[in-house]
């Protein structure tokens, strides 16, 4: 059995939103990530909903775009369109996709973002 995460949906910056991919911001100070930082596929599904994971598009680390140091944890859901501020999301980590970069523009960053969904959709 693979592992799940749990956290709770908290508010980011919004970015995401206003580039087109929105992102489930998680809560990670009680939570154990023990994988390098970087961009990896993902299913996701809110607690208590015990049949539907989605795929999903995982990014851990510092946003070095916007020059974040600390580690964050977001989570984009294909095919998703809800708001679920605070609530549980469950999640895995799974395929590591790529490392962290800093792009050097918002432009660079949303056309590697759609590859990188692109390599998550023909993941099995």
């Amino acid at each position: 059995m693979q592992k799940t995460y749990l956290g709770n949906v908290i508010r980011g910056d919004g970015r995401g939103k206003t580039i087109g991919y929105p992102t489930a911001n998680i809560d990670i100070s009680n939570i154990d990530i023990t994988v390098k930082p970087g961009v990896y596929s993902s299913k996701a599904k809110l607690k208590g909903n015990e049949e539907k994971w989605y795929q999903a598009i995982l990014f851990f680390g510092p946003k070095k775009t916007f020059d974040r140091v600390e580690n964050t944890l977001e989570v984009h859901i294909l095919d998703f369109d809800q708001d679920i501020y605070d609530q549980e999301l469950e999640f895995t980590i799974d395929d590591f996709i790529r490392g962290p970069v800093k792009f050097n523009s918002v432009e660079e960053l949303v056309r590697q973002i759609k590859t990188d969904i692109s390599q998550v959709r023909n993941i099995k």
